[in-house]
């Protein structure tokens, strides 16, 4: 599948879900980090879909009264490749990994297993072709 086909089906896939997802990491040389916020209720990640150019980390920020925790769906199959798992975050901290390589990544808290998001990781150019009306970008 080309670059263009893969940004094109990841974005019909954003507009299906009807979620404004954070694109961070657009512009050339963008060294940010995205922050998604632990919620106390209903998505509980914020933004539950997490779009991010790869070579941009990713920090989980703890606002609500409990503790939480991120761990990539990956990680509970014997055969998967787990590639990010956190300890308890307790409030007022966070979890933040390195730069992941392009992929799809579903992650949950599980501490509270109905808490699940999603990381997607692009290609710079596909962030930036995604940083349209529907999405807000992060810096």
């Amino acid at each position: 599948m080309n670059a263009h086909l893969r940004s094109l089906t990841l974005l019909a896939g954003i507009f299906l879900i009807g979620s404004d997802p954070v694109i961070g990491g657009t512009g050339p040389g963008d060294t940010g980090i995205v922050e998604i916020l632990f919620e106390s209720s209903a998505p509980y990640y914020e933004p539950p879909l997490a779009v991010v150019s790869a070579g941009i980390p990713v920090r989980w920020s703890n606002a609500t009264a409990s503790p939480h925790s991120i761990r990539h769906d990956e990680c509970l199959k014997e055969d998967g490749q787990c590639v990010f798992q956190s300890l308890a975050v307790p409030p007022e901290n966070s979890f933040a990994i390195a730069p992941l390589p392009p992929g799809r990544y579903s992650y949950h808290c599980e501490l509270h297993p109905v808490m699940r998001g999603t990381l997607v990781v692009v290609e710079s150019q596909a962030a930036t072709e995604m940083s349209g009306p529907s999405a807000h970008s992060v810096k």
